[in-house]
């Protein structure tokens, strides 16, 4: 007779788990931010309900499988983290020297060199400046006070300073990801570390 009554307590228990399948998939999936892994999260609560049904002093079964789900997507996300910071990954089939390949040296010498000859090729007082600001760490408002100029006029000619090496750069980069493409990623990551 418990028997019976505690199978009878797992179906009712099961069934509406069942029923808020899709809740408890969308929350496992904002969770995990996979589908797949979301979808093995709420097996994984469904198989423990049929294993080991809830207390039958559990007034809202519900909003208590929901909380399964949750934990249990979040203890998996903590896991991947940690197993993701076990593991370096290597490239593949490439020189794993914290120097990079001589094909990425190159490139970046390559990079440096126009980078170089834009600031070279500024007018005297925005090279002045841009160098003030972006090598020296100076702010606008002071280059602008001892130059004798508004800082907007500081600003526009920093910001367009900017652009040119910034355009410089990533019209080497194109030329050096035309010569050979398998270095693309790595390029653009450089470009927008610049940039920041």
């Amino acid at each position: 007779m418990i028997a019976n009554r505690s199978q009878s307590t797992s179906n009712a228990q099961l069934q509406t788990a069942l029923h808020a399948y899709p809740k408890l998939l969308s929350v496992a999936r904002r969770i995990t931010g996979c589908m797949s892994l979301a979808e093995d999260v709420v097996q994984e609560v469904l198989l423990q309900l049929v294993s080991k049904p809830l207390n039958e002093d559990i007034a809202a079964p519900t909003p208590y499988v929901m909380r399964m789900v949750r934990n249990l997507a979040t203890d998996h996300v903590r896991r991947r983290q940690y197993e993701r910071g076990l593991f370096v990954e290597e490239e593949v089939g490439g020189n794993t020297s914290a120097y990079g390949s001589p094909e990425e040296r190159l490139h970046e010498a390559e990079a440096y060199k126009a980078f170089r000859c834009t600031v070279e090729s500024m007018p005297a007082r925005t090279r002045k400046f841009y160098e003030e600001h972006y090598f020296d760490d100076i702010p606008q408002n002071i280059i602008a006070r001892e130059a004798g100029v508004s800082c907007a006029l500081v600003c526009g000619l920093l910001r367009e300073a900017h652009s040119r090496c910034l355009a410089a750069i990533s019209l080497e980069a194109d030329h050096s990801c035309a010569a050979g493409s398998g270095h693309r990623r790595n390029r653009t990551a450089r470009v927008r570390e610049m940039r920041a």
